[in-house]
């Protein structure tokens, strides 16, 4: 039996927006991770937490800003 797991945290909406708008997928921010999809989504939809680390790899290589994580 799966079990219900609590939020976090709100889901990441600008960053999801900003993914969408640059086309890149879940796959390529676990691919640069290198973590699974489907914990790229936990800690999109709120269910864990991003590292400092991992926000710091995506902003490096995707030169956004620090703000796409806060809603």
């Amino acid at each position: 039996m799966k079990r219900k797991r609590n939020k976090v945290h709100e889901p990441y909406n600008n960053l999801k927006g900003w993914l969408r708008g640059n086309s890149l997928k879940y796959e390529d921010i676990a691919e640069l991770l290198g973590i699974r999809i489907g914990t790229v989504s936990d800690k999109i939809n709120g269910l864990s937490d991003f590292h400092l680390y991992e926000v710091e790899k995506i902003v490096s290589k995707y030169g956004t800003s620090y703000n796409i994580f806060f809603n």
